[in-house]
């Protein structure tokens, strides 16, 4: 359905360009399931040697687990709103025959009532064409294939979209799916705290107040359970709803991915990837363009238009006694129309002035609403990859360290048990900061794509080119 060939060479070049790369790869996954075998007519599908071919729509792929570019693939191929813009798209490149073709031909019969002699038997029938300008129908077919083009850019707007959103879903999911398992750990650390203090082997004297502070943590960190596991409902009925699925689809456990290590790209290279790739400026130019189109189509719109038609005339003719010489004439017609009410043109030319300066106008409001978009989410993005670096290599490690020293001196009766759950809780909160800036690292990586219009890949750091960008551009998305 997304593998629709264009209409000229240059189109394809063009589209070539921008064309997001899930594009392609559903492409692909059509040739694909085209070329798969399929069982012969009579063939009993129970006996089959065949191994049976899933579906590339197939949720049950996301059932167990949940995959990145499994949930990428499967927006692309299923999501309504991506599938909406493509049969608009579609359908906008039948607009050129519509506008290039000529008008309908006329035909016209005529029966006349009252007649010269009462004899005849008069009757005349005339077939007519127009023929508008070429110039006009050659704008016209410009200006379609320029709305064709701005449909194929909504498409990738909302390809665009739904993958980003879908993203942005998946580390959420991410995120909920590893706070749970922590969550769930440092529980049954607080259940083991809570039995030293109430007194074990490894515990003196029981104190009432540990007792209840540990008590006190278990409630708190099964109420958060509680929390995370609404959320991750609410989350994955997002999913669900970016994936066009229907409700009750299963949808497993997040797969891990990779932390990034590296620097990230500066924010002028990626403003140079905005001004080549993002789509809404890609459109507001294609707009200028037309408005152009529109602009020259006013000025050709006071030329006169030919019409050319022939008339045959029945006549009869039986009232001469030697026949009537003049007896069914056949007449040839041409007509041109008068464009004599130049206000009107006046009026429509201004008018197309004016909506290309407008296009001109929106084409510089869009550049610098990009730039403005970028510079924030530049600003989330590196402020996320600056904690998960924090807390990652330094606040983790170090509180780790400090709940193992504080358990040994515990043990030993040099701690007690307040200053120990204190410990435990400051590395459980660094835990859910940690997998909180990851999370937020790749959703703002998410959201840059969306706003630059082309995939931006996180990579480590290379240690013999420290010069070299950490995140490499490329000028496809989808991935």
């Amino acid at each position: 359905m997304f593998g629709h060939r264009a209409r000229t060479a240059g189109e394809r070049i063009d589209r070539g360009v921008r064309v997001l790369k899930t594009t392609a790869l559903i492409t692909s996954l059509i040739v694909l399931t085209a070329l798969a075998p399929t069982p012969a007519a009579g063939d009993d599908p129970g006996t089959s040697k065949s191994v049976p071919v899933q579906s590339p729509t197939d949720l049950r792929s996301i059932g167990l687990t949940v995959k990145l570019d499994e949930v990428v693939r499967l927006v692309a191929l299923r999501n309504p709103t991506v599938l909406a813009g493509a049969a608009r798209w579609s359908g906008s490149r039948e607009k050129r025959a519509q506008v290039t073709s000529l008008p309908d031909p006329r035909i016209e019969w005529m029966s006349f009532t009252r007649q010269m002699m009462p004899e005849n038997e008069r009757w005349g029938l005339s077939l007519s064409q127009s023929f508008p300008v070429p110039a006009k129908l050659s704008l016209a077919g410009r200006v379609a294939d320029r709305e064709s083009r701005q449909a194929r850019l909504r498409y990738e707007m909302a390809l665009r979209n739904a993958l980003s959103e879908a993203k942005e879903a998946f580390f959420e999911l991410y995120y909920i799916d590893r706070a749970r398992r922590v969550t769930g750990e440092v529980l049954a650390l607080y259940e083991r705290y809570a039995s030293l203090a109430v007194g074990g082997d490894e515990a003196g004297q029981p104190r009432l107040p540990e007792t209840f502070r540990a008590e006190s943590q278990k409630a708190q960190l099964a109420h958060d359970l509680i929390l995370l596991t609404e959320m991750r409902r609410a989350e994955v009925e997002r999913l669900r709803g970016l994936l066009g699925a229907p409700e009750g689809t299963p949808i497993g456990a997040t797969s891990d991915v990779v932390e990034p290590t590296g620097d990230l790209p500066p924010l002028e290279h990626l403003q140079s990837l905005s001004l080549k790739y993002n789509q809404e400026l890609a459109s507001s130019g294609v707009e200028v363009d037309k408005a152009r189109d529109q602009v020259r189509l006013a000025r050709l719109a006071p030329l006169p238009e030919l019409m050319i038609g022939t008339r045959y005339m029945g006549t009869g003719g039986k009232g001469f006694p030697e026949g009537d010489p003049t007896s069914d004439p056949v007449v040839v017609t041409a007509e041109i129309t008068l464009p004599i009410w130049y206000g009107k043109y006046r009026a429509m030319a201004r008018e197309a002035r004016q909506n290309e300066t407008a296009a001109r106008f929106d084409q510089e409001a869009q550049k610098l609403q990009v730039r403005t978009d970028l510079a924030r989410a530049y600003f989330t993005l590196s402020n996320a990859s600056r904690l998960v670096r924090l807390y990652g290599r330094t606040l983790l490690p170090q509180a780790r360290q400090a709940l193992g020293s504080a358990e040994s001196l515990y043990r030993n009766g040099a701690t007690s048990m307040f200053a120990l759950i204190e410990v435990a809780s400051t590395v459980h909160n660094f835990e859910l900061a940690r997998l909180r800036a990851l999370a937020d690292l790749y959703q703002n990586v998410a959201r840059i794509e969306r706003i630059v219009g082309t995939a931006i890949e996180l990579a480590p750091a290379q240690p013999d080119a420290p010069g070299r960008p950490d995140v490499e551009a490329t000028g496809e998305a989808g991935r």
